[in-house]
């Protein structure tokens, strides 16, 4: 009866300790549903990805109630409460806030600014970092962003993703965000595309971003994601160019890739 009762005592505690919450994430302005947000606590590898519609299920069992919980998605202001507070709000739909678009339309005067690629341009199969979220949780979760350095005013125009190997059952949403020195994203709207193979022209993936008015003037990061599932291997080309890139998961700490880089180039318009 002792073993029983001690058995129920315990079993009980792991319960009230479970802790899977999950809800929606929505704009506040039209209500529609923020696909592939990111969530989770801040400096830790613990979070998860809402899905196409918004929805998301995070398990928080043994989490510091003291700890805070961030959602984090491209053009909307950041969501942060304690775990504590999550866990006692009850409602559950999130609404976040869009950033206010009040950049200004920047007229380039030809005779200035000059065209220039940043960044890796390599296209080998010898040194490959690769995506397969099918078999590593981690792989979905990680962010990887690379630093570019200037001191002169540019505006990006076009991301580049030189691709080795691309073999996928499904589109793969990917999320891109320009991050300053001090990796504070600049951006007032979310960045995002699906990648398939008819957009790979001469194993490059390019993403069109003139229209966007980002601008830089100082040292930056670019940090791409990918945030779905699929089946099958995404590779990305790499170079050995020591300490340029970062990673995080979820919403951790951001730590050094030892080493290699992946052949991510911007094109830009620089200031002669």
């Amino acid at each position: 009866m002792k073993k029983a009762s001690l058995l129920f005592i315990l079993l009980f505690g792991f319960l009230i300790n479970a802790q899977i919450i999950s809800g929606t994430i929505f704009s506040k302005e039209d209500r529609q549903p923020i696909p592939y947000a990111k969530i989770g606590i801040e400096n830790e590898n613990t979070g998860t990805i809402a899905d196409e519609n918004g929805h998301f299920k995070i398990e928080l069992t043994n989490i510091d109630i003291n700890k805070t919980l961030k959602i984090e998605v491209g053009g909307f202001e950041k969501y942060a409460v304690s775990v504590a507070h999550f866990l006692k709000e009850k409602q559950r739909p999130i609404f976040l806030t869009e950033k206010v678009k009040d950049i200004q339309e920047v007229v380039i005067n030809p005779k200035k600014y000059i065209r220039k690629n940043w960044g890796i341009n390599t296209k080998t199969q010898s040194i490959q970092i690769g995506h397969i979220p099918s078999k590593s949780e981690e792989d979905l979760s990680k962010e990887v962003a690379m630093l570019f350095k200037t001191n002169k005013k540019a505006k990006i125009e076009k991301i580049n993703i030189n691709i080795s190997n691309f073999k996928t059952d499904k589109p793969v949403f990917i999320r891109f965000t320009v991050y300053d020195k001090n990796l504070n994203s600049i951006l007032t709207e979310d960045l995002h595309d699906e990648i398939t193979s008819n957009k790979i022209v001469d194993n490059t993936y390019s993403y069109d971003v003139s229209k966007n008015n980002i601008w830089v003037n100082n040292d930056f990061y670019i940090g791409i994601q990918l945030l779905n599932r699929f089946e099958g291997a995404f590779y990305m080309s790499g170079a050995l160019m020591g300490n340029k890139t970062i990673y995080r998961n979820y919403l951790g700490e951001w730590k050094k890739v030892p080493m290699v880089s992946p052949a991510i180039n911007i094109d830009v318009k620089v200031q002669k």
